[in-house]
């Protein structure tokens, strides 16, 4: 599969805008690291494009439903089985490989940031601070529905520091700013 099959593929089962904006954000994230660790850019983007792409029209059996549809198309099972990864609850799969670590590691937190800019003066992602985002993390009902215990554990799971993680991501989401509707407004 192709970034731009998977693309075509997440729009046609996520009408939702800023969902798919979510999914673009992780792919940001996981070209980034991909790019740090000299791994497969393509399979990671593919997975980030697409690790909730079934999360709108079939969100109770989300992910298993398009994890399915994946293996009918012949996707990377690597790629699927990072997809099962990042949802260790409802697969029992748990991030083992660099590339389902880092697709665990950037799902919540990309979310996070973009709440983060979404509160600054013009929107911006440009010259958000990692301090910031911490800070904002201790704020419970800040974007109440991303699970600080994996935004910790994701960090965990790289092998770094929150800080860095964070910083990586912002750096990432950065070079994307205009796709992800982050470059702020004048």
């Amino acid at each position: 599969m192709t970034r731009d099959e998977a693309l075509s593929l997440m729009q046609e089962h996520t009408p939702n805008e800023a969902l798919q904006r979510h999914m673009l954000g992780v792919e940001s994230c996981m070209a980034w690291y991909a790019r740090s660790q000299g791994d497969d850019e393509q399979s990671w983007r593919i997975a980030g494009i697409l690790h909730d792409f079934d999360y709108e029209l079939h969100p109770e059996e989300h992910p298993i439903w398009g994890m399915s549809l994946l293996e009918s198309k012949g996707v990377d099972p690597g790629i699927i089985r990072a997809i099962a990864a990042h949802y260790p609850p409802k697969t029992g799969v748990e991030p083992e490989s660099s590339m389902e670590r880092a697709l665990f590691a950037c799902d919540e937190l990309s979310g996070f940031i973009t709440a983060c800019c979404y509160v600054r003066p013009g929107r911006s992602i440009q010259g958000l601070e990692a301090k910031s985002v911490i800070k904002k993390l201790k704020t419970a009902n800040f974007a109440a529905g991303v699970n600080r215990d994996d935004v910790h554990r994701g960090a965990e799971l790289l092998g770094i520091e929150l800080p860095q993680h964070i910083t990586n991501c912002i750096a990432a989401m950065t070079e994307d700013a205009e796709l992800l509707g982050l470059a702020g407004s004048e």
